[in-house]
């Protein structure tokens, strides 16, 4: 028997729990739907195993039924049969004791793992699963006279095990921590990049450039054998060759073995020296061209560095038949963007924020503040870049208010493709630290989306709770103790026509992969299956994985989708769907990655959790008249003007004045939105009227709309048919 706090004890030897079999079964028998169906004899049997634990609350008059857990334990794995606690009782934390208890019970007896089966639109039950550290192992049809689809949830004890554990982790869906992809890329450098190291030479000023990135962590350098060969090769006796002894600083990979190369070659020659291949006229030169390319293929490396306008030409071609990145060292200067101008937000309270790139006169400043946070002078000038004077290698960004610099964001200029390594610190000490941090991290997240989908980790120092709070809700996730986040940004509305495209650039960016087919829509708390980095295979839920890809929204056909009018003089601070920057301060609306969209009594019934919102600006004062916008439904709830409050309106772009603004009724509709993408092409009230969407008047509320019809406005809206997210933040 263990004794647990609050009075609250847990019964686990037959002796205890026999008083208490009758309540259990009365128990059970009043939820069928979420806990099945058991006779009676069954939970006096599980108790004579000792499979059944039993919550008693102690009081003076004795001990009453608060909740029980039933399971079997078939070594090595135990199943939770049920679990339940008296509704009086609930969230107590009784549940989380007694599965506790039994994840005790079965690692000192030697189980490696335990897993229970859940009912799919159990919505709130996967939840308590999920954060229990249970994570999707399978997805199975039900019995046929319910037709539940049942999810498969399982937990790795820690037990020494003869096997490592699969790594799959509730904590981790993804598997964007595991040991795979963590490594910096690796590009091989070919030898006319090498001689412009020269002080003299042209490009000079670019390699050095090169060479302070992969000091930095964005990439890793490396050469063929075949350039030390030839450098060898031309050596004169007696004179020391410089650039010889330079390369063998560098990690070299072996060239193909001949079997490898004439299958190699072949290929390769036709997607660069096309005319050259066919005339059979490929140059000395040209050989050693290809040579190099196998061998970055061969050893599978991300990609060549090369100066060679034949090669750079073929990059989109070796790309796509090859899965090889050919960029030319000027790639890495072309992505300096310049300083960002000076942005500034309103808070809601005394001080604004505001975010800019930082300059040398910052220095002093950055090197205070992550001083006070523990970090080490060396890290403060190595990896922070606290003091760069090269702003072509790093992009640095700070947050200030009154004039103190309140949070500090860096990483090395990337590559196409190319993790986002990024470092981020905040002085959780001053009032505006967590709107710094939501700024900080929506920024990034913007810049990371901006040529397609990334993935991004995140360093911060030690101690960090608020970049911690705000990383979670951005889709960052991680394992305990760890003080680094990963995430993928999609940055993109997922359609049946664009779904193999995504698909492949999800792949590219993090080696996670999706179905072949997009799934058939049933509800938002479905399953997705995937293909992990790990090798593993998991399921997460369509709503999660939304938040993990983060801004992403999966427009699948069934899921339920409505147009909602927002005025002119809304709109911006609510959707920052503007191309133009605006020259005033941003409302503090911007600062928040869930907004709330506030309206009538009557709308609460088109925001169900997960449905699609797409947003209409009205034409009156010189509004577009045109659906500027889609988002995410998080959740909706009426709440009465009087009783309004700061976390009802901050997050929106009304104040009490405003209210009354949007309707004459006291009670108002607040809807929580998130994952808002920005369409590229607004979508006319005209185009509206050819799809069927509704008349004028119609547009003036909230109505649901079908999926051709929001198809249509996708396929108007977002170039090629591709949608992808446009910047909206900061």
């Amino acid at each position: 028997m263990i004794v647990e706090k609050n009075t609250i004890e847990i019964l686990d030897r037959y002796s205890d729990v026999a008083p208490f079999v009758d309540s259990v079964n009365e128990a059970a028998d009043s939820d069928k739907n979420a806990l099945g169906f058991f006779p009676s004899r069954v939970f006096e049997d599980f108790a004579r195993k000792e499979q059944l634990f039993v919550a008693v609350e102690r009081h003076a008059k004795g001990m009453s039924y608060a909740g029980h857990l039933l399971f079997e334990a078939r070594h090595p794995k135990g199943r939770v049969r049920q679990i339940f606690v008296a509704p009086t009782l609930r969230k107590h934390g009784i549940a989380t004791r007694l599965l506790q208890h039994l994840k005790k019970h079965l690692t000192d007896h030697a189980f490696i793992s335990m897993y229970a089966r859940v009912a799919e639109d159990l919505t709130q039950a996967n939840k308590f699963w999920e954060e229990q550290g249970f994570y999707v192992q399978s997805i199975v049809r039900g019995g046929e006279t319910r037709n539940r689809t049942i999810v498969v949830r399982s937990h790795e004890l820690d037990t020494p095990q003869l096997f490592a554990p699969s790594g799959l982790s509730a904590a981790d869906p993804l598997g964007l921590n595991s040991t795979y992809g963590t490594a910096a890329p690796i590009f091989l450098l070919d030898l006319n990049v090498l001689f412009d190291l020269g002080p003299r030479r042209r490009r000079n000023e670019e390699i050095l450039d090169l060479f302070r990135i992969e000091r930095a962590g964005s990439c890793q350098l490396a050469l063929s054998t075949e350039i030390t060969t030839e450098l060898t090769r031309t050596a004169r006796v007696g004179v020391t060759d410089p650039m010889l002894a330079y390369a063998r600083i560098f990690p070299s990979f072996p060239t193909p073995s001949a079997e490898e190369w004439n299958a190699l070659k072949p290929e390769l020659a036709s997607i660069v020296f096309p005319e050259r291949y066919r005339a059979n006229a490929l140059s000395s030169n040209d050989v050693s061209d290809l040579r190099h390319l196998a061998t970055a293929i061969q050893n599978g490396l991300t990609g060549l560095v090369t100066n060679d306008s034949s090669i750079l030409n073929a990059a989109a071609r070796l790309d796509d038949r090859c899965g090889i990145q050919v960029i030319s060292p000027g790639a890495f200067k072309d992505l300096n963007t310049g300083e960002t101008r000076e942005e500034v937000f309103q808070t809601g309270g005394n001080n604004a924020l505001s975010i800019a790139s930082i300059t040398q006169a910052d220095e002093a400043a950055v090197h205070r503040l992550l001083s006070r946070l523990g970090i080490p002078v060396t890290a403060i000038v190595t990896e922070w870049a606290a003091i760069d004077s090269n702003e072509r290698v790093c992009n640095r960004h700070g947050v200030w208010s009154d004039g103190v610099l309140v949070g500090y964001l860096m990483w090395p200029r990337t590559i196409a493709g190319v993790d986002f390594n990024a470092r981020v610190a905040i002085d959780e000490t001053q009032p505006g630290a967590i709107h710094a941090a939501r700024l900080l991290l929506g920024y990034l997240i913007e810049q990371a989306t901006a040529e397609g989908t990334s993935q991004i980790r995140l360093t911060f120092p030690a101690q960090q709770a608020q970049i911690r709070e705000v990383a979670s809700a951005l889709g960052f996730g991680g394992m305990t103790g760890q003080t680094s986040l990963t995430k993928i940004a999609v940055g993109r509305v997922v359609t049946p026509s664009n779904w193999a495209d995504c698909k492949d650039h999800l792949f590219r960016a993090a080696r996670v992969c999706l179905p072949d087919t997009p799934p058939v829509y049933r509800d938002v708390d479905q399953q997705v299956r995937l293909d992990r980095p790990d090798g593993n295979v998991g399921h997460v839920s369509l709503m999660t994985l939304e938040t993990l890809l983060s801004p992403a929204l999966f427009c699948l056909p069934g899921r339920g989708a409505v147009i909602s009018p927002v005025r002119h003089e809304f709109a911006e601070d609510l959707l920052a769907h503007s191309p133009q920057k605006s020259l005033l301060p941003h409302a503090r609306a911007r600062l928040y990655k869930e907004r709330h969209y506030l309206s009538g009594v009557a709308t609460l019934r088109h925001f169900k959790r997960g449905n699609l919102i797409l947003f209409y600006e009205s034409a009156k004062s010189k509004g577009l008249g045109a659906i500027v916008a889609i988002a995410r439904v998080q959740h909706a709830y009426l709440k009465s003007q009087e009783a309004m409050e700061n976390s009802d309106l901050d997050p929106s772009v009304l104040d009490a004045a405003g209210l009354e603004a949007i309707g004459r009724s006291k009670t108002k509709t607040v809807t929580v939105f998130d994952n808002i993408i920005c369409l590229e092409r607004p979508v006319p009230l005209a185009t509206l009227q050819r799809l069927g969407c509704g008349s004028p008047q119609d547009l003036l509320t909230t109505h649901a709309i079908d999926n051709a019809q929001l198809q249509g406005i996708l396929q108007e809206g977002f170039a090629h048919g591709t949608p992808r997210t446009r910047t909206h933040f900061a």
